[in-house]
């Protein structure tokens, strides 16, 4: 029943001023639980604190092969018209705090020398999957749709892509759901049955919000939780004015200004969404134990100890610039039931009071705000009186429990069994990722990233084999944004290097720090920073030509073109750029955004052999025909053609031993019809370079990822022909990383889908020069195991094992095993 006037507390008036920027009204959020839900009992609770700040979720350029208006109506013949600097250029001039580049089912834009801001916070993205499509934000390389096995269910496949996002503590969104998960129609699909996504699209101009709101409420009545998003999609620079970047706007609640606060605020669900950046701005709060403080917030879960509330709990409904609009609180089950309120404002600020009344063991409120006029989208219904114009997250109320999903189709029950790993860093309710250890002796000297309060830090700990393992180390200091470590040892001499930002991310530049213990890792001598570029210098790679000196490489894009660069610390005065030989880059003619060229060198691996012989390998799209660019633009009267993905390569340049100069790059791959990536390699007992990784078909989805592996023992001057790793057509296989047993025997670690219950486990392989690579062992069993690591025997990998729901439960945490 709606409520009356009489049962509405207004408050009015109020200063009228910009949304982002504000530090929040009153909303208690307290630290979640493990499991993701608050618990609104006890003194002490206290509103959030945070900023609100304003962008895009889904956005477009040339990256994508109908990134454009020209491309679009030509069927992707024509040339571009929107590069990735003009794209950005638009979001500024929107006053967008934020915005990602979500080009479909690639990576691709975050190379481009475009990508890069002073105004903006750019969040890495991507539009991933082949159907249905989903947002990817904050992950650190394309999330690979693969093919489904024969008889699997329909949803199988996109499962795991929310999984593998998660294991990167990067945000999974629903896009477009009326195109993908649902139709008014005939409901939802199998592809509803997914859970964990983070958000969902309610607010997609290109589609029909309606739609969208229908089916984000059908799945917050089957016990979903996630908050909204709204997305301009834009490709067509020629709509800038009705629906360029942040038209629609989504607005997120964020600890603090940055990426990683981003990312947290639409993992919690703290958004809300507003058809412009200055159109109707409206937030929900909730003092569900009625003693005046508002103690959750838009997307926040809280859990009471009965359904008897107190008289004085109440939701709190802030408008602004909403005049003349019509404001509707709704309950669950939410619109067939009609608002509990309703509110016109005559103000430019308002604020009203909703009692809060339990319909059940799960309850949700949230607010839209209506007006007539335009269609909220491309697909709307035109006829409607009143367009979308707002919404907000809901707040959900659960008795005793919170609530889990209760899908048309259930997940395979997780697999159950002792695999005997430990935690070796990490917290429940906590992130950490991106492990690697080395073993000296007995003893894993384990490093991370851990995700806290908004902050990405490096950490380093030991863990003997016998006893307790130390106590963990921060090494990256008090920055916030320290990502992708690596470890090396030698005797009592540690080495570990990562890129880090300094929280400086408008523009993104990151540098590459080293820090080196001289005991065995129980203190480190002060940090060195190695690279004082102008570009990004991203994920290093480490290994040890002796005990004083550390061979470095990493990827920058300084000069343009991501190249790959490498130091010998303590030998070499300067870095050098051993990429750049026989790369051609051009700026492009200036008629088609994708005629530029700048070919990417990407994520090395750093070797040392017997003789101090040093080996760097990388993947590299420079044999492309159009390197970074999906689809190709084809001569007049041609037909569309192109890579997608690109054909990446896998190469190596090599140095003599104690040699000062590098080799040009040779080709380890060499294959034109595969898509080759994330390279692992190493020198064997015998002398002789191994390289490792990924191998995929020329499709963007629908192909599973295999391994493959090459030998060379001629100082990485030849290859032999590729093999393949543990192949199984119905598995996807990914990241592949090499190391040393105890008795120099060369083992493989991945993570891939072969396993019974779906989830990514971790597998091995050991290699027999004469006879080949074993057939693959299975190492991890609870959970997903993914992301591992491995030396001298022991495994280390990201698992959520520990996490107790489906959904709002984002433990990660790095395991440690012994392979066998």
């Amino acid at each position: 029943m709606e409520l009356s006037r009489r049962q509405l507390m207004a408050i009015s008036g109020g200063t009228v001023v910009a949304a982002t920027g504000l530090t929040a009204t009153p909303a208690f959020a307290s630290a979640a639980d493990a499991d993701g839900a608050k618990k609104p009992d006890g003194p002490g609770r206290q509103a959030p604190k945070g900023v609100w700040l304003a962008g895009d979720t889904h956005v477009h350029d040339d990256h994508s092969s109908d990134g454009s208006l020209p491309r679009q109506e030509s069927g992707q013949t024509l040339p571009g018209n929107l590069p990735v600097a003009d794209q950005i250029g638009q979001g500024e001039r929107t006053d967008l705090d934020f915005m990602p580049l979500t080009d479909h089912r690639t990576y691709d834009q975050q190379w481009d020398p475009g990508w890069q801001s002073s105004k903006l916070l750019l969040i890495p993205g991507e539009e991933a999957n082949g159907s249905p499509h989903a947002i990817v934000l904050g992950a650190v390389d394309t999330i690979v749709d693969g093919a489904n096995p024969a008889g699997s269910a329909a949803f199988r496949h996109v499962q795991q892509s929310v999984w593998d996002a998660h294991a990167q503590n990067a945000i999974w969104s629903v896009a477009h759901p009326d195109d993908g998960e649902y139709t008014p129609e005939d409901g939802p699909n199998d592809n509803a049955s997914v859970q964990g996504m983070n958000t969902v699209e309610v607010y997609n101009v290109a589609s029909d919000p309606d739609a969208e709101i229908d089916y984000a409420e059908n799945r917050w009545n089957r016990g979903f939780r996630f908050g909204v998003t709204a997305a301009s999609d834009c490709h067509f620079r020629e709509l800038w004015g009705i629906a360029g970047p942040g038209q629609p706007t989504t607005y997120v609640f964020a600890a603090q200004r940055s990426v990683r606060g981003i990312l947290d605020g639409l993992r919690a669900g703290r958004t809300t969404v507003s058809v412009s950046r200055t159109g109707p701005f409206v937030t929900l709060e909730a003092d569900v134990d009625g003693d005046g403080v508002f103690e959750a917030m838009g997307g926040d879960e809280v859990i009471v100890n009965d359904d008897r509330l107190p008289h004085r709990a109440s939701l709190r409904v802030r408008i602004q610039s909403g005049a003349g609009t019509t404001v509707r609180v709704y309950a669950s089950p939410g619109r067939s039931a009609g608002p509990v309120a309703t509110v016109t404002p005559s103000a430019a600020d308002e604020t009203h009071l909703v009692p809060i009344r339990l319909t059940g063991a799960q309850t949700w409120y949230r607010v839209e705000v209506r007006a007539p006029g335009a269609a909220s989208g491309a697909e709307a219904d035109p006829t409607l009186p009143d367009q979308l114009r707002a919404a907000t997250s809901p707040v959900f109320i659960s008795v005793k429990r919170p609530a889990d999903p209760r899908p048309e189709l259930p997940l395979p029950a997780p697999a159950r069994g002792d695999d005997r790993a430990s935690v070796a860093l990490g917290e429940d309710g906590g992130f950490a990722g991106f492990a690697d250890v080395a073993v000296r002796d007995g003893v894993a000297h384990v490093v991370a990233e851990v995700h806290d309060g908004s902050s990405t830090t490096v950490v380093y700990r030991q863990v003997p084999p016998h006893g307790q393992p130390a106590k963990p180390v921060t090494l990256s200091g008090d920055s916030a944004t320290a990502r992708s470590p690596r470890v090396a040892v030698s005797g009592r001499d540690v080495w570990v290097v990562w890129a880090d930002e300094r929280g400086q991310e408008q523009p993104h530049r990151s540098s590459i720090y080293l820090r080196h213990s001289r005991n065995g890792g129980h203190s480190f001598d002060p940090e060195t920073r190695l690279t004082h570029g102008t570009g990004r210098a991203i994920h290093p790679a480490i290994a040890l030509l002796d005990a004083e000196h550390p061979v470095v490489a990493w990827a920058d894009n300084t000069g343009g073109a991501f190249d790959v660069y490498a130091q010998v610390v303590g030998l070499d005065r300067d870095p050098a750029n051993l990429s750049a030989t026989g790369k051609t880059t051009s700026p492009g003619d200036g008629t088609d955004a994708r005629s530029a060229r700048f070919p990417a060198s990407l994520f090395p691996s750093v070797a040392v052999g017997r003789d101090g012989r040093v080996l760097v390998a990388w993947q590299d799209d420079r044999f492309d025909p159009d390197p970074l660019w999906t689809g190709h633009t084809p001569a007049p009267g041609q037909a569309p053609s192109g890579t997608d993905p690109d054909n990446w390569q896998i190469l190596a340049s090599t140095r003599p031993e104690r040699g000062q100069g590098w080799g040009a790059p040779v080709q380890v791959s060499a294959v034109t019809t595969m898509a080759d990536r994330h390279p692992s390699v190493l020198a064997d007992a015998e002398g002789a370079f191994v390289a490792v990784w990924e191998s995929s078909a020329l499709q963007s989805s629908g192909a599973n990822i295999g391994l493959r592996y090459g030998r060379s023992t001629d100082g990485g001057k030849t290859w032999s022909p590729f093999q393949t790793v543990a192949p199984d057509p119905d598995a996807m296989s990914q990241r592949p990383r090499l190391s040393l047993d105890p008795d120099r025997s060369v083992r493989v670690v991945w993570y891939d889908t072969r396993a019974a219950d779906w989830r990514w486990k971790v597998f091995t392989a050991r290699l027999d020069v004469h006879k080949g690579w074993t057939a693959p062992t299975q190492l991890s069993i609870a959970g997903n195991g993914t992301w591992p690591a491995a030396d001298q025997g022991v495994v280390v990998f990201t698992s959520d094992r520990q996490a107790r729901r489906t959904q709002r439960d984002w433990t990660q945490q790095i395991y440690l095993l012994q392979a066998h």
